[in-house]
């Protein structure tokens, strides 16, 4: 796997506070034949300024004004030449041999494969894992089974085939913010998407993380209708599925239901008080 070309693709917007971390993480990988692409969605603080320094080691693209995650991560990786890619958030970190690791995880078969992360917050402090591995795996066994009740694949450091994310399309655009969990619904209906307890990455987690804007008022119901279509989704895909889990499915979209109109009077009280 040593002769194998892999991208890393880092969007950044606003990304100053972190942005130096992130990219070193990268430079340090054991796998050489790397490339590390940083697109930057028009940001407004330092991160160009920053960025020069490692010029001659990345490529940096310059959007002049404001794309959205998937429209930055499909511009990249669909004319990307490389074997397999690593989207990784712009506060994120890569242990120095993650990229090898990843590598020597993939089969024939296998599209993608997540694995665990440790958070990290703002002042650098580490904490314990954000998933657990026994349960991962058997999730991720089970796969459009658990889509279908909500997304468990955490994409830090995750590792993908760049040909099957070309194949299917890459990331539905449609959406601004988000958009993994469709495009892990898509993927896993042309190969399998395995789970590595090998390695982890690690998540930067503070108060501008991108996933805390999904739950401002503004995009709390574009939000809602992007879990229902990922789940009925999901689930058309399901095969051999007992009493239990389809009542199970049921009871959890009443709950969401339910969540959604609550979120969505409060909203309405906002907008119109």
């Amino acid at each position: 796997m040593s002769s194998m070309k892999v991208t890393i693709v880092v969007p950044t917007y606003n990304a100053e506070k972190f942005i130096i971390e992130t990219i070193q993480s990268c430079l340090n990988q054991t796998h050489k034949n790397l490339s590390v692409v940083v697109i930057d969605d028009n940001s407004k603080d330092n991160t160009l300024k920053l960025l020069e320094k490692f010029c001659d080691n990345i490529t940096i693209i310059k959007n002049t004004k404001n794309y959205g995650l998937p429209r930055n991560i499909n511009k990249v990786i669909l004319d990307d030449n490389s074997d397999f890619f690593i989207y990784l958030g712009h506060d994120d970190i890569l242990s120095n041999d993650h990229v090898t690791i990843m590598l020597n995880e993939f089969e024939d078969d296998v599209v993608a494969i997540h694995c665990n992360s440790k958070i990290i917050n703002g002042e650098g402090v580490v904490f314990d894992y954000t998933k657990n591995n026994e349960l991962q795996l058997l999730k991720t066994d089970r796969i459009h089974y658990e889509l279908a009740k909500n997304n468990f694949i955490s994409i830090v450091g995750m590792m993908h085939r760049t040909d099957s994310f070309k194949s299917i399309g890459g990331w539905d655009s449609s959406y601004d913010l988000y958009g993994e969990w469709l495009y892990y619904i898509n993927l896993s209906t042309i190969g399998r998407i395995k789970y590595s307890e090998k390695t982890f990455s690690y998540y930067r987690h503070h108060n501008s993380n991108v996933s805390q804007s999904l739950y401002d008022d503004s995009k709390l119901k574009s939000f809602f209708l992007y879990k229902k279509r990922c789940r009925m989704l999901a689930y058309s895909k399901c095969k051999n599925l007992t009493l239990i889990d389809k009542l199970n499915f049921r009871f959890i979209n009443l709950l969401e239901f339910l969540r959604s109109k609550k979120s969505l009077r409060t909203l309405n009280k906002i907008i119109f008080k």
